[in-house]
């Protein structure tokens, strides 16, 4: 078994290998044309590569089984070209990663990392590990708030081994747990957390002196778990030492009083001298077996993806295209082929804008209307009473968008792990508000951070404090912004566009009642 499955991984290895050296030969190879110069980034070039030697493969299939070869011959030398130019053009690959395909179907892969032991605070469902909740990154897939993972306070003991003790009883004195009542200053005055205290829960402060755990790891109480009958949860963000580190106290709440005899703390020891880099047997999941090890499992997950059709026709006489050349040097086959091609490129960046809106998290609402605020309560803009009395204008109230742009790319940045927003795309009517907020430089040719030229519609305009890119999309009606997050590696985004043939001409056909 062990031999069967070094030899699948290394066929896997020289696969992956040889698609490298495959892929590098392709791109010598089209660098010799002069179709890949300006296309600076390595994946990019790999790119294009790939899709000038699909265009060159289904050329040569197209003249073998039409018998068109003339015609062919014609077709190949605006074809090639039409590729680099409309594919260079495409905005959305600024917005998502474009991974072009070897056949017109296939599967994406991508390994999924879960949590394979049951610990409490880690992953809930430890019986079915496909589940995102098990995830190692977290649930980032909800409109609110990620959770789980290394999310929160004291996540980060997953991988130690725990010690536990049951404490007998609850006392008054020095080296008795007890209990005492809860005030928000023990929760830092955390707006979050008092917003949602729920005044039927009965939230209490339980302090546990040090003398009663052996050794433990005062460095990282926040990763402690308590439980006990008539504790229903705890808070590690506001556990802490008291004033002489003589006691960890832990913030619970309950539906009654804690009883006693049932208080139970896990915690991490301090290594001695003797253990001192072992992980040794006596932790909360090991008992008897000193290598029953928290684990991590990987799973290689899958999902199918197939290219999609998109078809155009445009119908002239011959009279107009005699006429069109004769008077202008302009051959109408060519111009139609260019604006056809050019049309569904326009296509393909806004069906890829609408998948990403629909499949984006709402994050953030914000009113021109002054001093409206979003309540999350009712769902609704309302009058904030506190905003009334700070004698905003229009021009200062426009400013609090850039604040919110702000939130909602620290948002992205705290859910994707890579980096907040770089990307913004608006209507025209929203840009006009954009563009009037202090931190927005308007794009020029001699702008310090470049320049981009696509095809008609969307097109870069400008950046907010050079670190998010202004779209503006004429064709947006909607009063929606979205942002979004697009790495320098091609792994680094949100959405995968992956083309395979960009382009395939029919011959031309001639209707016999009309002679068009």
């Amino acid at each position: 078994m062990a031999n069967e499955v070094k030899q699948i991984l290394n066929e896997t290895t020289v696969n992956h290998r040889n698609q490298m050296q495959d892929t590098k030969g392709l791109v010598a190879k089209w660098a010799k044309t002069g179709l890949l110069e300006g296309v600076d980034a390595e994946y990019e070039r790999h790119g294009m590569a790939i899709l000038l030697e699909n265009q060159a493969k289904e050329l040569v299939l197209e003249s073998s089984r039409m018998g068109t070869a003339a015609g062919s011959e014609e077709w190949s030398g605006v074809a090639l070209p039409l590729v680099r130019r409309v594919f260079s053009e495409i905005a959305a690959k600024d917005f998502v990663s474009v991974q072009p395909m070897n056949l017109p179907s296939g599967l994406v892969f991508w390994l999924d990392f879960k949590y394979g032991t049951a610990q409490p605070g880690f992953n809930t469902t430890a019986t079915d590990s496909r589940k995102e909740e098990n995830s190692l990154f977290g649930v980032t897939s909800e409109a609110g708030d990620p959770r789980n993972g290394l999310y929160g306070a004291g996540k980060f003991g997953y991988s130690i081994n725990e010690a536990s003790t049951s404490l007998l009883s609850l006392g008054a004195g020095a080296t008795d747990t007890s209990t005492s009542s809860f005030s928000l200053s023990d929760a830092n005055f955390d707006s979050d957390f008092s917003a949602s205290i729920n005044l039927s829960t009965n939230y209490q402060l339980v302090t546990v002196p040090t003398s009663s755990l052996t050794r433990p790891d005062l460095d990282g109480i926040r990763a402690y778990q308590i439980s006990g009958s008539g504790i229903v949860a705890y808070y590690p963000a506001y556990t802490r030492l008291n004033s002489n580190k003589s006691a960890v106290i832990f913030v619970v709440s309950g539906s009654g009083a804690i009883v006693d005899d049932s208080i139970e703390v896990k915690y991490q020891m301090q290594p001695t001298d003797v253990t001192r880099g072992d992980f040794e047997e006596g932790g909360s999941n090991q008992t008897s077996n000193p290598l029953d090890i928290p684990e991590i499992n990987i799973e290689m997950r899958s999902e199918a993806i197939v290219a999609k059709t998109r078809k155009l026709k445009a119908i002239w006489t011959p009279e107009f295209a005699q006429d069109l050349n004769a008077y202008h040097s302009i051959d109408a086959e060519n111009e139609l082929t260019s604006m056809l091609s050019e049309y569904i490129s326009q296509e393909i960046d806004l069906e890829i804008l609408d998948m990403l809106m629909q499949n984006a998290l709402t994050t953030g609402y914000w009113s021109a209307k002054l001093g409206r605020i979003y309540d999350k309560a009712s769902g609704t803009f309302m009058a904030d009473p506190n905003i009334a009395g700070q004698a905003y204008n229009q021009g200062t109230w426009f400013q609090t968008l850039g604040t919110k742009i702000q939130a909602v790319s620290n948002a992205i940045h705290q859910k994707t792990m890579r980096g907040g927003a770089n990307f913004l795309v608006c209507s025209p009517k929203v840009a006009t508000v954009i563009e009037s907020i202090p931190g927005y430089a308007a794009k020029t040719d001699g702008s310090a951070w470049g320049t981009k030229s696509f095809a008609m519609g969307v097109q870069q305009v400008g950046a907010i404090n050079t670190q998010i890119t202004v779209y503006k999309n004429p064709y947006m009606l909607e009063n929606t912004v979205l942002m979004g997050y697009r790495g320098t590696q091609f792994l680094e985004t949100g959405a995968v566009y992956a083309p395979y043939i960009p382009l395939i001409m029919t011959p031309l056909i001639y209707d016999p009642t009309n002679f068009t």
